[in-house]
């Protein structure tokens, strides 16, 4: 039996799945700053409760992040993450064309992004390739 375990915020559905070791966070409509920390904050504290570190956000109804949000989450998602060694492992699922608008303003994002030592990041249009990620991830992890 899958062990599953969630939490529903009026804006965002996060979900442990045991099984996979990985934590689903499903944003379900745009958000502004505060349910942006909220959000976040409610997946990190799922996440340190069940030693989580492979999240998969799934932003395609959710609106890009701003300068802010992004200086917020690197500043306060940072020291837990290295808490967790080797780090938090975060896959972002987005839409064609969220891909697109953020390819024009950003180095390419088949890259991994590294916000800090403890704490990466990649971008992605299709679930299975997200989730195969993270899984590689998960796998270069285990001695």
């Amino acid at each position: 039996m899958t062990a599953i375990h969630k939490q529903d915020l009026p804006f965002l559905t996060i979900t442990f799945r045991q099984d996979l070791d990985v934590l689903f966070c499903r944003w379900r409509v745009a958000v502004e700053g505060p349910q942006f920390t909220e959000g976040y904050l409610a997946a990190l504290k799922l996440a340190l409760q069940h030693r989580s570190r492979f999240w998969l956000h799934d932003l395609r109804m959710r609106n890009i992040s701003s300068e802010q949000e992004r200086s917020w989450f690197i500043a306060n998602m940072s020291p837990p993450a290295a808490t967790m060694a080797p780090g938090i492992f975060i896959a972002y699922l987005m839409s064609p064309l969220q891909r697109q608008n953020l390819v024009s303003e950003t180095k390419p994002i088949s890259e991994v992004i590294h916000y800090s030592p403890h704490l990466h990041a990649r971008y992605f249009i299709s679930e299975h390739n997200a989730l195969e990620w993270l899984e590689a991830c998960r796998l270069q992890a285990v001695p």
